[in-house]
Parts: structure tokens; C-alpha cells; sequence
């Protein structure tokens, strides 16, 4: 008589029954369809290996293979067990290399884009510090720094999208926001009275690096839009675009965390909402599949709750336009 069908799951009682040994064995014979590759594999007995087996049917209750069929295919329990017994061992090869870390604090290599580094950056990285060796800071943007994730250059990268584009990448969204038109109070345009076209026409547009990521979601709006930007003023940094547009020199189309980057220059500015269809960015935490997931989880949840707690309540009290601009990611 056939065993009952049971889901693998041990008892409390019976769980350090179950070894290592016992779960090498049933992963082995998975792989090759028989006792005895899996002795060969082993490098043990036959009869080793068939005890093993058994022991692990035994505590379980349910059949792990089915012998009548050659080779031995896995029964659905066994197919469960083969997939925990995987993640198992693999967690308890790595264990060693990660209790040896906590001693070691090893060196953490971190990118980010400069609207992320000049806000909420220095509170990221002082939580960072204390949870690994020497950090290592750079910031830039995107392209340049998902290149040195590939090429192994850095460990973390705060980026300008969610990069879905590359393969082989663990990412944590941190934050969406809406691009928003920023321009001098002094001009009083406002969407229901003109076009961004009259717009345009009356004032320079502060344009980001073509280089960048958001410099090219911003042309490709404009584009969209067949908005003419014949003047333009070209800068690489928020605070120096931001101090520009409050100047009355021009205006242009930026996110609220750009903002929140020159928020001390932006005396006598008003925000609007852009016609639709509204771009927007996601900021995203990112690393490589494999390394770092725990880092970079624990970094997600504080750079999120340093958001909510610290940084988005002091935009909105001085722009509460923004409120519905950006929304932070659930963990």
C-alpha cells in the first residue's frame, strides 16, 4: 500500500530528524533518476543513498518519486521538497561567508543621481555606514552607473528609472513622482490662459543634460507635444536650474525631487501641473541579482521611511502643489 499524500512539511518534533545528508540525497536523486548516479554524484553508497531517501519519505509521510517509472521522476511532494531542500542548502553554504562579513564590514560601493544625493542622501548614507565597512560615494548619471553596476565598478545605484532594460538586476522602487512645470511667479502664465507654446515663445527654456535620463524624458514630452524650444539655456544640476527660474532668466519642466534639491533658491517660483499625458520618473534602487539584496532591501525601507517622516513634509509645506506630484513606493 501506497504511502498518503501529504504536502512536505515536518512536525517541530521531526524537523532536526531531517538532514542535510537526507536532503543532498533526495537533490540527487532528483538529478539523475536513480539511486545509484546519485551515489556516483555522492560519493557513496547505493544503499547510502536509498537509506537517506527513505528516512526523508518516512518523516514526511509521502512518496517522494515515483519508482515505477524509469528514471525516477519527482511526485508533486517531491517536487516541493527538491525546491525547499534547494533554497536550504544554498542559504547554508552561504552562511559562512556571511557571518564572516559581519565581523569583516565589507567596503560598500554606492552611485546616485544627484537629485537623490543632495536631498536625502547624507541621512541614506550615515544608515549605510553602520552597516558596512568603507563606503565609496559617487554620484553622476544613470547610464554612466548602471554601466559600473555591470562592470562591477560600484554594489548600489539610486537611479533616475526603473531600468527595466537590463537583465541580471535586483531593483527596489524607492519613489514615482510627476514632472512638473516650474517658472518665475512674476510671468503669472498659467495653463488655462496660454499654451506652454506662448510660454516658449516668452521665456527661455532651462533645459537638462541631453545626457541624462530626465533630460531626455523632458524632450521627448516637448516632442510629443511639438512644444518649440528655440532659446535654450542647457545645465547640469537642479540647484543652478532652480536658482535660474527664480531669477525670472527662464523656466522649465523638472520632479518635485529636483525641487526639493534647490528648495533653498526658490523664493518667487510657481509650480503647475503639465497638460496630459503627465511624464514621470521612478527612482529606484538597484543592485546586482545575487549580492547585496539584503543591503539593499534594509537601505529601501529607510531611504522610503526618510521620505515620508523627513523630506516630503518639508517640500509640500513650502509647495503643497507637490502633495499630489509624488507618491513613495510601498516596501
Amino acid at each position: 500500500m501506497s504511502r498518503s499524500r501529504k504536502s512536505p512539511e515536518l512536525r517541530p518534533d521531526r524537523a532536526a530528524a531531517l538532514s542535510v545528508n537526507g536532503l543532498e540525497a533526495v537533490l540527487a536523486v532528483a538529478a539523475t533518476g536513480s539511486m545509484s548516479a546519485a551515489a556516483q554524484r555522492l560519493s557513496c553508497s547505493q544503499s547510502s543513498v536509498s537509506q537517506l531517501v527513505s528516512q526523508a519519505e518516512s518523516l514526511l509521510g509521502c512518496n517522494l518519486f515515483d519508482r515505477s517509472r524509469r528514471p525516477f521522476r519527482t511526485t508533486v511532494e517531491g517536487n516541493e521538497l527538491t525546491r525547499q531542500a534547494t533554497r536550504i542548502l544554498r542559504d547554508l553554504g552561504a552562511l559562512p561567508q556571511q557571518v564572516a562579513a559581519l565581523g569583516e564590514r565589507p567596503p560598500l560601493r554606492m552611485a546616485m543621481i544627484d537629485s537623490f544625493a543632495d536631498t536625502i542622501g547624507p541621512d541614506l548614507i550615515r544608515f549605510a555606514a553602520q552597516r558596512a565597512g568603507d563606503l565609496f560615494i559617487s554620484q553622476g548619471l544613470t547610464p554612466a552607473h548602471i554601466n559600473d553596476l555591470q562592470q562591477r565598478r560600484v554594489d548600489l545605484v539610486v537611479a533616475g528609472d526603473a531600468v527595466d532594460e537590463y537583465d541580471g538586476l535586483f531593483r527596489l522602487p524607492l519613489l514615482t513622482e510627476k514632472f512638473v512645470l516650474l517658472l518665475p511667479e512674476a510671468s503669472r502664465w498659467n495653463p488655462a490662459d496660454g499654451t506652454l507654446t506662448d510660454l516658449a515663445r516668452a521665456l527661455p527654456f532651462i533645459r537638462y543634460s541631453s545626457r541624462s535620463t530626465t533630460g531626455a524624458i523632458v524632450e521627448r514630452y516637448l516632442r510629443v507635444a511639438r512644444v518649440p524650444t528655440g532659446r535654450r539655456i542647457e545645465v547640469d544640476n537642479a540647484d543652478m536650474m532652480c536658482a535660474l527660474v527664480a531669477s525670472g532668466v527662464g523656466w522649465t519642466i523638472t520632479t518635485p525631487l529636483h525641487i526639493l534639491q534647490g528648495l533653498p533658491r526658490l523664493g518667487g517660483v510657481a509650480v503647475r501641473k503639465l497638460p496630459n499625458p503627465t511624464p514621470e520618473r521612478q527612482v529606484t534602487l538597484v543592485t546586482r541579482e545575487g549580492e547585496w539584496e539584503q543591503t539593499a532591501a534594509r537601505l529601501a525601507t529607510e531611504a522610503r521611511r526618510l521620505l515620508v517622516d523627513k523630506y516630503l513634509p518639508e517640500l509640500v509645506d513650502k509647495l503643497p502643489e507637490l502633495a499630489s506630484e509624488i507618491s513613495v513606493a510601498q516596501a
